[in-house]
Formats: C-alpha cells, structure tokens, sequence
C-alpha cells in the first residue's frame, strides 16, 4: 500500500524546493492534483512520518501545509499548521502558565506551552505551540491594559514563517 501525502502550493511550486525529499528521490514521487495541490506517494510508510514529523516545511520561502492524505479529506483539510511563536514583552506579573496560554490563543489553537515558573528565564520571550489557520492573518501585536491603567504591547513572532502578503498578512493569497 502507498503511503500519500497532500499539500496546497502557490502557483507553480512543482517540485517543492523546501520539503526534504532530495534524500528521498527514489522512494518518493509527486502528482500535481490541480493548480493548488500536490501529492506525493511515498514507498515506505517511516519516510512519509519523518517528513511530517520535520515541522513547517516552505518551498521558496512560502510556507506550505502538509498533511497525510485521506481519501475524503474534511472540510478544513489543509487549513491549519502547526508552528511555534514566540511572545515578547509580556508584563512580569503575567508570566504564569494560564496568562501566557491566553496570551497565545490571540495567534491560535495553543497546543502546547513550555513555560515552567520553577526554571530561570533566559531568554526575552515565551513560546507556545499553535495550530494556526492559514486562511487568518497573522496577528503580529496585541494591546492589553494592566493594573494601573498602563497600555502594554505584547509582540508575537511567528518562527520559520517567512513570506505573507504584506497588504492583508495572510499565508495564502
């Protein structure tokens, strides 16, 4: 049985540069399904999962949605991916678990949030698993209010998220 996964592309991304299958190329093939999908049927059910387990893939800098291929995909089927986002400039009072997963939901479905309060903070931001909808703006700023009524802008940077269209910030046009 072949193992299939699909994924959308932007115009003319055949073969996709950014997908690690150069390794692959004997036991991997790929079938452009309509102008916006593509398919590749793996020989070997382990290559299929290492491909999905590398994370977010792009393909000249444009990120792509991966998923394994179901024969009657759902009506979000290529909708969502999963990606990393780190979270700037959050007031000190909020570094809770509870406070940086709401934080979160302002870029996604959080899935998972890393932060442990027991450990030292090295570094100037937080980071929480997302599943986004490529078809929603990347929300790159949200405003809160802290006690004392002083306005505070939290900053979200998407991580291995590289081109969008500047004028709606969208990952797909």
């Amino acid at each position: 049985m072949k193992n299939h996964m699909c994924y959308p592309i932007n115009q003319s991304i055949i073969p996709p540069r950014g997908i690690p299958l150069v390794s692959l190329e004997d036991r991997v093939k790929g079938v452009a399904l309509s102008k916006d999908r593509f398919q590749f049927i793996f020989k070997y059910e382990r290559d299929l999962i290492d491909v999905l387990n590398r994370g977010l893939h792009t393909s000249n800098s444009w990120s792509i949605v991966l998923d394994r291929w179901v024969a009657k995909p759902p009506e979000d089927f290529l909708k969502y991916l999963f990606v990393w986002v780190q979270m700037r400039n959050i007031p000190v009072n909020h570094y809770t678990p509870e406070a940086i997963h709401d934080f979160g939901q302002f870029a996604g479905e959080v899935i998972q949030v890393p932060y442990d309060p027991e450990k030292a903070q090295t570094k100037d931001y937080v980071r929480v698993l997302v599943k986004f909808d490529v078809s929603k703006p990347l929300r790159r700023v949200k405003k809160i209010t802290i006690p004392g009524g002083e306005e505070v802008n939290i900053r979200y940077d998407y991580e291995r998220l590289q081109k969008r269209c500047y004028t709606c910030q969208r990952l797909n046009t």
